[in-house]
């Protein structure tokens, strides 16, 4: 029996291919939260607030800078619809919002 991968399949493979290869350009560093330790224990929270921090930081906002600058330009040469570009714009402002948004829930912990 022959198998044919469609044209749908292939692009879902290669988006997985591009994800899993993005992951491992990701610094060890980075996501292993190294904060000065404070003898708490809490191994798992400071490697989620490293986390937290390299996408509210500098990659982060670099990372932002260029979704917008792409999606826009895409949106611009009606490649992209306005509707994706207003998307990913409000995504990025959840994303840097996120610590106010946690902290105006109740939750009186940072990172």
């Amino acid at each position: 029996m022959k198998s044919v991968m469609t044209v749908e399949t292939m692009k879902t493979l290669a988006w997985c291919l591009v994800l899993t290869y993005a992951m491992f350009l990701i610094p060890v560093d980075a996501l292993a939260g190294y904060t000065a330790p404070t003898g708490d224990g809490d191994t798992l929270g400071n490697l989620l607030c490293g986390v937290a921090d390299w996408f509210t930081g500098s990659v982060g906002k670099g990372i932002a800078t260029l979704a917008i600058i792409v999606i826009g330009i895409g949106a611009l040469m009606g490649k992209v619809s306005w509707g994706m570009a207003i998307i990913v714009g409000l995504g990025v402002a959840v994303i840097f919002g996120a610590p106010q948004i946690v902290n105006e829930l109740g939750a009186n912990a940072s990172c």
